[in-house]
């Protein structure tokens, strides 16, 4: 009795604990199995999310922030499994009572065959005993009863073999169901189940190694955010790293909110089934208590005054045996503890998971905060590269300003133009090149080899780049020189330069007997590089336009050889006073650029022997522009004055001649 007032007490003290809510009655387990997997399958999967390789360490103290969320989450997976058991315990209980064996769905529950094993199996024991009485009976018995003894023990033994057979046939599906189970890894009651998933968590979350006595596993290392250098490429990937852990981050906020409410909806009606069972605890002790006391007052001696009449106790079912009462208490502390068992685990997974969400919410914030300075700094980054591209442009803009202003050598100037532009793309390469690539030791390999490959397949054009630089120098080439490109060995193209590009220069061919050279109409393109082959290029000599000519006179022997000579001196000098003074300024020109001193072109004659005969000759120069004129007139000239000169006969046979000494 004082034991049972014990359990009474303590049952009436845990009563207060709790907030009284309208009584319901539960005559049955307040979850289904459905709710209970549902529940621990969103635990396990919101625990899994806390090992995703998309969750990123932004910065060292968010490792702290990781191993606390993966701490809450093995204890939340553990305090799963001890509830999601425990309802496990009430759901079986629940089927027990109702004494079903098939489902609604029409599947046969592996739990309800052992209830039914034990149900035949005490069923059996009762019929052996029976049959035993009946066996003692039918020793002693009169031969008038032993014909209703024999009918008896027949029946009894067909009911004894009928029990046997359905234990054997539910031992036989007993085995059966076991075996399928461990072959194919599923469980058929929710025990099981929870149990078959229990065992999946170590690859989880390493929930064995907090187990007491579990080996420790090794803890699961999180993916740390590498930066990739200062560089722009590099910056770019890491924000997209951070992004995507942003995003992981807040699918896992988002599966904690879900199983916050998961968790408030299976222990609503569990805390109601507590209360529930804890009311009508109180009403079984109200019961108990009357009991109690009626014991007491028929125990009192028969001298002892009449107690006053107990007051009216509180509305209470009809009065039942006090070991009856003491069997239901029992079973009332008995669910009172399983309904705790299961509820207990999920009041502390709620505390658990705000913790983790807030635990959450400071490894968002770093992860953020990373975001936002890698985003910061990659804006500073694009901005700095154009701000030095509007500086490099600039500086252009004025070197061309000034190259126009100061400089008035029109082949100057553009010698200066170009040189504007390499100097100015060279930079903006190298501007973007330090921007968008931050990692140069693996930049210098790689570079190499490109370059390699580049010089193989592009020798030519590389050759011509670089001979482009001689052709624009001081001794080069410029638009409207007469120049005489010498290829293949022998053959050669005479053309006035109208265009010198970066690889290729343009001009237009000449043709004529070298003496009267005309426009062929087309225009002679040759590469750069042929400035580094072994066959000469011919130009005139930097600032002059003037060629030289040659007039012979083959004399007969009886001529008068100094009358003839100084007869075409005169003649060249003639021509020669028209131009002089251009001459003369070309030649000052080209002393002071040059820095050489240099003889004035002059008309000069010569008497020598060839072909036979004494040949009188007179050299003189001519502008280039009107040589073809001065030509014409020189012929009239000579003609004219063999004409009038009988003391200046020609060779028979021979006449005169007027030729380049430069062959163009």
């Amino acid at each position: 009795m004082r034991r049972f007032l014990r359990s009474s007490l303590a049952l009436r003290a845990a009563l207060l604990l709790l907030v009284t809510l309208p009584a319901g009655a539960y005559a049955s387990a307040p979850t289904t199995q459905t709710q209970v997997l549902d529940h621990v399958n969103l635990v396990l999967r919101w625990a899994r999310q806390w090992t995703s390789p998309d969750v990123l360490i932004a910065r060292a103290a968010d490792d702290l922030y990781l191993e606390t969320g993966r701490q809450i989450a093995n204890q939340v997976v553990r305090l799963e499994f001890d509830s999601a058991l425990a309802q496990a315990e009430l759901i079986a209980g629940d089927v027990s009572s109702h004494g079903t064996i098939v489902h609604a769905s029409g599947g046969i529950d592996a739990q309800n065959i052992q209830l039914a094993q034990q149900r035949v199996s005490a069923q059996l024991v009762q019929l052996q005993a029976a049959l035993r009485a009946v066996n003692g009976k039918l020793a002693a018995a009169r031969p008038a009863e032993r014909t209703a003894l024999l009918l008896s023990r027949d029946q009894l033994q067909g009911q004894i073999d009928l029990a046997q057979a359905l234990q054997s046939n539910l031992q036989t599906l007993t085995t059966f169901a076991t075996s399928a189970q461990n072959a194919n890894g599923m469980a058929t009651d929710l025990a099981a189940k929870i149990a078959a998933l229990e065992r999946t968590v170590p690859g989880i979350v390493g929930i064995e190694a907090a187990k007491p006595g579990a080996a420790k596993s090794a803890p699961v290392n999180a993916p740390v955010l590498t930066t990739n250098g200062h560089g722009l490429v590099g910056q770019i990937a890491d924000m997209i790293r951070l992004m995507e852990s942003l995003q992981a981050l807040d699918t896992l906020s988002a599966e904690g909110e879900r199983l916050q409410q998961s968790t408030t909806q299976l222990r609503t009606p569990l805390l109601a089934a507590l209360r529930a069972t804890l009311q009508e605890g109180q009403i079984e002790l109200a019961g108990a208590s009357q009991s109690a006391a009626a014991a007491a007052n028929a125990a009192a001696p028969a001298a002892t005054a009449p107690a006053p009449p107990p007051a009216a106790p509180p509305a209470a079912p009809a009065a039942t045996s006090l070991p009856e009462q003491q069997r239901a208490m029992a079973a009332l502390v008995a669910r009172f503890k399983v309904l705790s068992r299961a509820t207990l685990p999920l009041s502390q997974e709620m505390i658990l998971v705000d913790q983790s969400q807030a635990n959450l919410a400071q490894l968002k914030d770093s992860v953020e905060r990373e975001y936002v300075a890698i985003l910061r700094s990659l804006l500073i980054k694009i901005a700095s590269i154009l701000i030095a591209l509007g500086l490099i442009w600039l500086f252009s803009w004025l070197w061309r300003r000034a190259a126009f202003r100061y400089i008035k050598d029109s082949r100057r100037r553009r010698q200066f133009l170009v040189l504007r532009r390499v100097v100015t793309g060279f930079c903006m390469i190298v501007v973007v090149v330090l921007g968008i690539i931050s990692n140069f030791s693996s930049l210098a390999t790689y570079a190499g080899l490109i370059t390699a490959g580049i010089a193989v397949a592009l020798q030519a054009v590389i050759l011509s780049i670089a001979a482009y630089f001689f052709l624009i120098g001081r001794y080069g080439v410029r638009v409207g020189d007469r120049i005489t490109v010498v290829y293949n060995g022998s053959n050669s193209v005479t053309g006035d330069v109208v265009e010198i590009g970066l690889v290729r220069f343009y001009m237009v061919e000449l043709s004529g007997n070298g003496i009267d050279v005309q426009p062929t109409g087309r225009i002679a393109v040759f590469p750069n590089s042929v400035l580094f082959q072994t066959n000469p290029l011919f130009k005139q000599l930097p600032g002059t336009e003037y060629v030289w000519r040659e007039v012979a006179l083959p004399l007969a022997q009886e001529a008068d050889v100094e009358a003839a000579e100084k007869r075409l001196g005169e003649l060249a000098a003639k021509f020669y006073e028209e131009y002089r003074g251009q001459l003369e300024r070309q030649n000052v020109h080209v002393e002071e650029t040059l820095g050489v001193h240099f003889d004035t072109p002059k008309p000069h004659s010569r008497v020598r022997f060839a072909n036979g005969a004494l040949e009188v000759m007179v050299r003189y120069p001519v502008p280039l522009r009107s040589a073809a004129e001065l030509d014409d007139r020189m012929v009239g000239e000579v003609n004219r004055m063999l004409r009038q000169e009988p003391a200046i006969p020609l060779v028979a046979g021979g006449s005169p001649q007027l030729r380049s000494p430069v062959r163009l």
